[in-house]
């Protein structure tokens, strides 16, 4: 019995001792892990001159440990937005794209309208994406080190795009909203506006001062969503 009793004593903290160097021995592929993920974030992301968010192989995701989980945070919300752009803006511009004559912007009047009146609620969903990456953002708990690398590529690869997408859809409806006053003008005028291809010619001074009008609150607006849209090509992908 003293013997089975000193074996037992003796083992105990034996064992002990050993579980802590196993656990010990799992720990240390964090800071492999951690650099690989650095690297990655830099090499990748932040080095690039434009925007690319690449998927994470099989490979890589073994090699960054739970740190691909950080990732899938951008990867997320680049898969989200492109859905939302692809059901929203991708239609629009390919129908304002379309409208190449005035008889054209006369058809399509009523499509138009109705593109008006639903991008008014578009940037609300591309706020909610933000909102949700933002609150896995700050749940994170990374060592000092990766977060200063993962701040700059997660500012680079959401904020920036989210920021640029929502002032798209600011503008959107204004445009649209414009194109389709200056079809309803077209219309109103009947018989007292001659059209020829792209061309229009009114009875009287005063209905080209209208038209002028919404010509100039259109064309900045246009060309500011214009700008806007080319940022965001180059941004979200």
């Amino acid at each position: 019995m003293q013997n089975s009793h000193f074996s037992r004593a003796f083992l105990m903290p034996f064992m002990l001792l050993l579980m802590i160097f196993v656990v010990s021995g799992c720990g240390d592929k964090e800071p492999a892990q951690r650099k690989a993920f650095m690297d990655f974030l830099q090499s990748r992301i932040l080095d690039k001159p434009v925007l690319a968010v690449p998927q994470l192989t099989q490979a890589q995701i073994k090699e960054f440990g739970d740190y691909s989980k950080d990732y899938a945070i951008i990867t997320g919300f680049h898969h989200q937005m492109n859905i939302e752009l692809d059901s929203s803006l991708v239609p629009v511009f390919a129908g304002m794209n379309g409208v190449n004559s005035v008889n054209n912007l006369l058809d399509q009047r009523d499509d138009l309208k109705k593109m008006a009146d639903s991008s008014a609620n578009w940037k609300e969903k591309i706020v909610l994406l933000k909102t949700q990456a933002d609150t896995q953002h700050a749940a994170l708990r990374q060592p000092n080190d990766l977060k200063k690398v993962y701040d700059l590529a997660y500012e680079k690869t959401i904020s920036k795009p989210a920021a640029v997408t929502e002032q798209v859809f600011d503008l959107l409806p204004q445009v649209l909203n414009l194109i389709v006053a200056k079809a309803d003008f077209i219309k109103s005028q009947g018989k007292n506006v001659t059209i020829t291809g792209n061309r229009l010619q009114f009875a009287n001074q005063k209905q080209l001062d209208k038209y002028n009008a919404i010509q100039q609150q259109l064309v900045p607006l246009n060309a500011q969503l214009m700008q806007l849209s080319r940022q965001m090509q180059q941004m979200v992908r």
